[in-house]
């Protein structure tokens, strides 16, 4: 989905509230990411084979007082990237997906929308580069809950229950969820790794 020369310049944008379970797959991600930018600035002979990399963890509004997507835009025109990846945990509309689907779009993502905490965008038009963002579902809708376990469907315009509904290990599956997708992300931007070398750069 991204089209990479080997000195692309990508930011990761790792979504989330590190301080509630559920929203925490975003600052967990970061943990797995392997942040080359330093090191290829001081050592560019040694770290030749990677590519440029750089983590940002905007939080969230309520304890940062800045929008998220303010925050990556300003991380964005420090270190200038040639593409964004935003990590975040979804809303889902369905309980077969709940903590079992990962979502990747090139449509950027909305932080907080599945919530009904609309905020700004992270895309193409509000950053000036290519955003791919994955998603994982990790809380559901009361009400979809209600509409799942009775057979029924929600209609597009069925009111919130204003609660919220997530998995009682859900702790174990974040953190599970945050590996995998900071590791696939390791996969992606840097060719010829194994599982060893990232143990290795991210332990």
């Amino acid at each position: 989905m991204l089209s990479l020369r080997p000195d692309s310049t990508v930011l990761i944008a790792c979504l989330g509230n590190p301080a509630i379970t559920p929203d925490a797959v975003g600052p967990k991600c970061a943990g797995q990411v392997m942040v080359t930018r330093h090191l290829k600035e001081r050592m560019p002979d040694t770290f030749e084979a990677f590519r440029t990399v750089s983590v940002v963890c905007p939080g969230v509004l309520g304890t940062t007082g800045i929008e998220s997507a303010s925050l990556v835009a300003a991380a964005a025109d420090t270190v200038q990237p040639d593409a964004v990846i935003a990590v975040d945990a979804l809303a889902s509309r369905s309980m077969s997906r709940l903590c079992r689907t990962i979502q990747i779009c090139d449509t950027g993502i909305s932080p907080g929308s599945g919530v009904g905490n609309h905020r700004y965008a992270l895309n193409r038009e509000t950053l000036g580069v290519p955003v791919i963002a994955l998603g994982v579902p990790t809380v559901v809708d009361a009400a979809t809950l209600a509409y799942d376990l009775t057979g029924g469907q929600p209609p597009e315009d069925a009111p919130s229950a204003e609660m919220i509904v997530t998995p009682r290990d859900i702790d174990s599956f974040v953190s599970d969820a945050a590996k995998l997708l900071g590791y696939s992300i390791n996969f992606a931007l840097h060719d010829g790794l194994t599982i060893g070398d990232i143990d290795m750069f991210v332990s």
